[in-house]
């Protein structure tokens, strides 16, 4: 009965301390501990089956919090101190890893006694260096992924960016371009004016209209000499035509007439230049030309008047 209960609590001891089945089993088959079981009492075997996570391994290696903390950061160290991180545990160079074992043994020899062939290393080592294999791998990806994107933008934006400055160019060129023309007409138109012009399509009304228009700008002191006399050979047709375009918008924008003749449109021919040029063009034109003359409602009607125009 005294063997009998001996026998239980020695089974019950080895099984509490957590040997292989193996040893287990050996002590069972004997009758209790012989020899040298006592340095078999501790060590852990691996297990069969193979641990895929790091929480396998620390199951199975039944230590504490303290000691797994204390093998995660020992493995992790000499790591970094031997071995390629960026590599997985099949392509390292073997000295190095037998570096790497025996730094480890040196720091903590029970490692060593306690799992055979220091199982419980080789494995988190090698679930170790696979993470961050495959961690780098998706950096890398990541990385791939958004430098093709910004690679894929960027000739957009460049071709955008050419595209608004080739526009912006053609623009100014084709304003210069209507601005030459209007000057060259202009004195084209003043030197051919005869000294007391009769034009037969001169109708009463128009006249009497376009001179109460065009008086202030001759009269005044803000008016300079060369304003006097760049009013003084604008043909009476030509202001009759411009005050006529004003006079059809709703509202009217008749006080525009000596603004539009200062800037060189004053006859028909110079209305027609000034209806082809771009949407763009006539209203950064309009903006230079009467800040401070046109309000948000007049500068919305003269532009609709002009993109009439364009389409009709």
């Amino acid at each position: 009965m005294h063997i009998g209960l001996v026998y239980h609590l020695v089974y019950f001891y080895i099984y509490s301390r957590g040997i292989s089945r193996d040893a287990r089993a050996r002590v069972a088959s004997k009758g209790g501990m012989k020899g040298d079981m006592r340095t078999q009492l501790f060590s852990i075997s691996q297990p069969a089956r193979r641990c895929k996570a790091v929480q396998d391994v620390k199951i199975a290696s039944k230590m504490d919090p303290r000691q797994w903390k204390r093998l995660r950061g020992l493995v992790i160290d000499a790591a970094a101190k031997f071995l390629n991180t960026q590599d997985r545990y099949e392509h390292q160079d073997p000295e190095m890893v037998r570096l790497f074992y025996q730094a480890i043994h040196a720091t903590w020899p029970e490692v060593a006694a306690k799992y055979p062939n220091s199982w419980v290393l080789v494995w988190y080592l090698k679930i170790y260096l696979l993470k961050r294999v495959y961690r780098k791998r998706w950096s890398d990806k990541v990385a791939r992924e958004r430098a093709g994107s910004q690679a894929r933008q960027q000739p957009r934006r460049l071709r955008t960016e050419s595209t608004n400055r080739s526009s912006v160019r053609q623009l100014d060129t084709r304003a210069s371009q209507a601005c030459v023309a209007m000057r060259t007409r202009r004195r084209a138109t003043a030197c051919d004016q005869p000294a007391s012009p009769s034009e037969p399509e001169i109708t009463a009304s128009p006249a009497m209209h376009c001179s109460s228009v065009i008086a202030p700008r001759h009269s005044g002191s803000s008016s300079s000499p060369a304003s006097a006399h760049l009013h003084s050979l604008v043909p009476v047709q030509g202001s009759c035509a411009v005050f006529r375009f004003l006079d059809s918008m709703t509202p009217s924008l008749v006080k525009l007439v000596p603004d539009f003749l200062s800037a060189g449109i004053y006859d028909q021919n110079h209305l027609e230049d000034f209806f082809a040029w771009p949407e763009k063009a006539q209203r950064n034109f309009l903006l230079k030309t009467f800040i401070g003359r046109m309000n948000a409602l007049e500068l919305g009607t003269m532009l609709i008047a002009l993109n009439s125009r364009r389409r009709g």
